[in-house]
């Protein structure tokens, strides 16, 4: 069973992250979600929690932000909130794309690392790919919902089973798949989605349509550029 926060520990944890998502920067704290690292829901120690926004939170039962990352930036947040009572983040657009990150005392300059996630040859290192990819798996996802409901879903289920499929290792994500294999990669997903009770209700109803082409989205995007 999931043991409810008490307010006491959100608050501490909405401090820790200066109130605003630790991977994304989004500050809606009001729709903030509560992550358990090791993901027992059962050891709600402080040391085990991150809050995150939804979309973030969702990022990492997907597998697309990896537990190492995760540890990692709990590990950052722990150690700034014990060497300064107060921390801002201000991102320039300039060409080195540098933070300043400072406090009352001090300011110190940050280089990005502005190297890619996933190696060349991996659909992640294609953004349209991994993207169109994140689009159909959150499409399943939804009919999936429906089927069962929100609260019965365990979304890293689907992520493994594709990650299993396409002989990915556990450390990986499904956007490690090489980028041959995209087309066979698309259509599993889009036979998983044909297959949820959803799709088929669909079908019945004579509305075929349960998902963009990979053409169709790409083109979507463009015109939502615009």
């Amino acid at each position: 069973m999931r043991k409810s926060i008490p307010n006491k520990i959100k608050m501490l944890l909405q401090k820790e992250i200066f109130s605003q998502c630790p991977f994304c920067g989004n500050e809606d704290v009001d729709h903030f979600e509560i992550h358990h690292i090791d993901e027992n829901p059962e050891n709600s120690n402080i040391n085990n929690l991150l809050m995150i926004c939804p979309l973030c939170h969702s990022k990492i039962t997907k597998g697309d932000i990896l537990q190492k990352e995760v540890i990692e930036k709990k590990q950052f947040l722990q150690k700034e909130e014990k060497g300064a009572s107060m921390a801002k983040i201000i991102n320039f657009n300039s060409r080195i794309n540098n933070s300043v990150i400072g406090d009352n005392n001090t300011i110190n300059i940050v280089k990005k690392n502005n190297k890619t996630k996933y190696p060349e040859g991996c659909i992640g290192f294609d953004n349209n790919k991994a993207n169109y990819i994140s689009y159909l798996i959150d499409r399943y996802h939804k009919y999936k919902e429906w089927e069962i409901g929100k609260d019965n879903m365990n979304y890293a289920i689907f992520g493994s089973q594709l990650k299993k499929k396409f002989k990915i290792g556990q450390s990986r994500t499904i956007y490690n798949v090489p980028i041959e294999k995209f087309l066979e990669l698309i259509q599993e997903i889009q036979r998983k989605i044909n297959g949820t009770k959803l799709a088929k209700n669909n079908k019945s109803r004579g509305q075929l349509k349960n998902y963009e082409s990979y053409e169709e989205y790409l083109n979507n995007q463009r015109t939502k550029a615009f």
